[in-house]
């Protein structure tokens, strides 16, 4: 999968423009940001999300939509407050339901304090091991905490669950067969981020049996 280049994108709005000119059932504009439906997934966008990668620009004026090249995290702060026992991004599991669960990026945060943490946001890339193709994102997850000397896992996917974050469903992570490497970067607010590597092996991404 060759990535998106600034040539190929305008080419792609030229579509888009003759696509929206098209009676109203065939330029459905879901999320509103210009992009019709049918042509978000040329720019692996999610039809869903006006910002597919959260930097804070609509995706038919961003030049790669899938690509927040400013990582916004700050990197001061105090010590950092919490671990991650467990990063999966394949062989997921849905302990509520006793089955297996659609792959996804997941994270078990662990609090090594005495109080609730919370403002946390996150910033990760996901690269294509075989093509080098790059994408990354940035989340604020305002409604994630975690208790106290607890846990709290962290779901980012399409599933509507509540507690899960929305992740792009046209991204190189669900399109692409090849090797992957995630690196995701995690912060609460006033602390230090933790960063850490994931890796996914080649194969599409499975869903819940």
């Amino acid at each position: 999968m060759k990535p998106l280049t600034k040539t190929s994108f305008f080419a792609l709005l030229a579509t888009v423009s003759i696509t929206a000119a098209m009676p109203a059932f065939a330029a459905t504009d879901t999320d509103g940001d210009g992009v019709p439906d049918t042509a978000e997934p040329l720019i692996h966008a999610d039809p869903m999300n006006a910002d597919t990668d959260g930097d804070g620009m609509n995706d038919l004026k961003d030049d790669n939509p899938v690509f927040a090249a400013t990582d916004p995290i700050a990197t001061d702060g105090a010590a950092t407050p919490f671990t991650v026992k467990e990063a999966l991004v394949e062989d997921n599991y849905n302990y509520a339901a006793k089955k297996d669960a659609t792959d996804h990026l997941e994270l078990q945060v662990v609090n090594t304090t005495g109080q609730d943490l919370k403002n946390f946001s996150v910033y990760y890339t996901i690269t294509d091991k075989d093509l080098g193709t790059k994408e990354a994102y940035f989340k604020a997850l305002d409604s994630f905490s975690v208790p106290a000397n607890g846990d709290a896992r962290i779901h980012f996917d399409d599933s509507g669950l509540p507690g899960h974050f929305r992740a792009n469903p046209n991204s190189i992570y669900l399109t692409s067969q090849n090797a992957k490497l995630f690196t995701v970067e995690l912060k609460a607010e006033g602390f230090k981020p933790l960063t850490l590597e994931i890796n996914k092996d080649a194969g599409g991404a499975e869903a819940a049996d």
